[in-house]
């Protein structure tokens, strides 16, 4: 049979026919009459190569695994490196599939998510659902175009700790749902200068947000996050603000250490 025929019978096309010639994993035939007589073995052996293609293993560990084959049935008693070798190509292409599935439910986990937030006109982003509503709601109120620009800082900053793994899964817990007291005194500390603060003013601006975070989340809320909460994932989220805002760097290093002292405090409280 010619090429054309011998791709229509295995499901492929002629250029991968020639692709897998140029690899050597296909034999090429002998010409008859100007062209290439495709025989009965062709037809086998090209449907061997693209079942084993359609199983995820790779093209370079094809030849080995069909010429392992081919040895053990010419040579019965063949020894076993040769199916040692097949062995570990096999178990190197579960491994690369098995990490490709993981990577796939991850990503479809993803998109579940991204399209809840959708069908509830939520913006798309790395961050928690709560997180989002309260920067959407901080920034739909904000009274004016500086406060709303300090806003949209913190939010960016927020989602980049989120896409870079830095945002402790606890945080989330820190954002309020709507509150028009809380929301208020926020949008307040968003509109104030923080380049221009006092050291003094500084470490003030930190105890201000420790004392709202207590407020949102409660005594015994407090105490049962902090049980378990390792402290020292707090630098990497803080020296992320600091490098990105360079005018909150100073509340970021006051922030990093008044959080970890509340963390204890939080802990060691009575029930």
């Amino acid at each position: 049979m010619r090429v054309a025929e011998l791709a229509r019978l295995t499901g492929t096309t002629v250029r991968t026919v020639r692709y897998y010639h140029k690899l050597g994993l296909l034999p090429v035939p002998e010409e008859r009459g100007g062209w290439r007589d495709y025989s009965l073995s062709h037809v086998a052996r090209l449907s061997r190569i693209r079942w084993l293609v359609q199983a995820g293993i790779p093209l370079r560990a094809i030849g080995r695994i069909l010429d392992s084959s081919a040895d053990r049935t010419a040579r019965p008693d063949a020894g076993s490196t040769s199916d040692a070798t097949v062995i570990e190509d096999l178990s190197g292409a579960l491994e690369a599939v098995s990490a490709h599935l993981e990577e796939v439910t991850r990503q479809r986990d993803m998109l579940v998510t991204l399209l809840e937030r959708a069908h509830e006109g939520l913006t798309v982003s790395p961050m928690p659902p709560r997180m989002v509503a309260f920067f959407d709601r901080l920034e739909a109120a904000a009274p004016d175009e500086r406060t709303r620009a300090a806003v949209r800082r913190e939010r960016d900053l927020t989602d980049a700790a989120c896409y870079s793994g830095r945002m402790p899964p606890e945080a989330e817990c820190l954002f309020p749902e709507p509150d028009d007291g809380e929301d208020a005194d926020a949008l307040v500390a968003y509109g104030r200068d923080t380049v221009a603060l006092s050291d003094a003013q500084v470490e003030e601006r930190a105890a201000d947000n420790i004392a709202r975070f207590e407020r949102v989340l409660g005594p015994q809320r407090c105490r049962e996050l902090a049980q378990d909460f390792d402290v020292t994932v707090l630098h990497p989220l803080f020296q992320l603000i600091a490098s990105a805002d360079p005018g909150y760097a100073r509340v970021a290093v006051a922030m990093e250490r008044q959080l970890a002292e509340a963390v204890v405090r939080w802990r060691d409280r009575s029930p």
